[in-house]
């Protein structure tokens, strides 16, 4: 079985109409590493809500996916999804290994405020007559639950305005990965890292690549730049697609010089010991500078002349 024929089939089983069970997710108490689950008692309106996003959200695309390897450093394009073996991920393994049976598990109190507040996401089960299942993750977070201004909450009725008392959840109708027999498949990749807890990982290597950096372009204040790369998913996606560069380990301040003063970049230098140091300025309209410049980010045009800054670049038709 591949990741291909497995994804074919999930069509098949989800048109036979499994049994769909719901769940939240939150951090476990204390720091615990052990997250805590709470069962969702669903309506069949409800039930038929989640059915619907599954459908919408991933069997009705799985003719239009192209399906690659996940790479931590890759950057997937809209009709991409990356998927790996659910046995080579243990975190995920765990999940599902958990989330295969949901009777047991206490159900969803809408007055917990501790729980909610440590929300993380919301799994859908699909459990098939023959034993197959199906899981279908979401980021979830206390933020789902509207917020009440001061004042009322009324909706209209057959006419008629109505006081509403009910708390309200909202859910998306977006999925961000998904397990079926063996594999995973990840369709929202920062949102998958948060699920689970893949983006510790990744801030870790980014920290680490921003050092790394420092040593090919020496930074003044690189601690607050190697901080800003590990708590900025965006950064940190960035830098390690730098690392990466064939060109990586030839980067100097040197060659980097002419694209500074062709572009009229704003980035501070200080001189240190005899070297000439980048400073990483932290503006929102700045923070990115440096990490731009060394992924080769300023182009000259060879026909215009025109100087431009990109933001994706793709190999040259062979």
């Amino acid at each position: 079985m591949t990741a291909k024929t497995a994804l074919e089939e999930l069509r098949d089983f989800f048109e036979d109409e499994p049994d769909l069970e719901a769940a939240t997710v939150a951090r476990g108490k204390g720091g615990s590493a052990v997250p805590e689950v709470r069962v969702l008692n669903l309506a069949g309106d409800a039930q038929e809500f989640f059915r619907a996003v599954v459908k919408s959200a991933v069997v009705d695309k799985i003719g239009r996916w192209s399906l690659k390897k996940l790479d931590p450093l890759y950057k997937p394009d809209p009709d991409e999804v990356e998927w790996e073996r659910t046995a080579d991920i243990e975190a995920v393994e765990l999940a599902v290994d958990r989330y295969r049976n949901l009777s047991p598990l206490a159900q969803f109190d809408a007055g917990d405020d501790a729980y909610k507040k440590r929300l993380l996401y919301w799994v859908v089960v699909l459990s098939h007559t023959d034993g197959r299942q199906a899981f279908f993750f979401r980021s979830f977070t206390a933020s789902a639950e509207l917020e009440r201004k001061r004042g009322a909450a009324l909706v209209a009725r057959e006419g008629t305005f109505r006081r509403v008392e009910e708390r309200i959840f909202l859910f998306e109708d977006t999925i961000d990965c998904f397990v079926f027999d063996d594999f995973l498949y990840v369709v929202r990749k920062r949102d998958y890292r948060r699920i689970f807890d893949q983006l510790d990982q990744i801030r870790r290597r980014a920290k680490r690549a921003a050092r790394a950096l420092h040593r090919q372009v020496p930074i003044a204040n690189v601690d607050e730049f190697a901080d800003a790369c590990s708590t900025d998913s965006r950064m940190a996606d960035k830098v390690l697609a730098v690392q990466n560069r064939d060109y990586f380990n030839t980067l100097s301040y040197d060659r980097l010089k002419k694209v500074i003063e062709e572009f009229s970049l704003q980035i501070p230098t200080e001189k240190r010991n005899g070297k000439v140091h980048l400073v990483f300025r932290t503006e929102p309209n700045q923070r990115f500078r440096i990490l731009k410049l060394v992924d080769d980010d300023y182009l000259r045009s060879s026909w215009t002349d025109h100087r431009y800054e990109v933001n994706s670049k793709t190999d040259p038709p062979g």
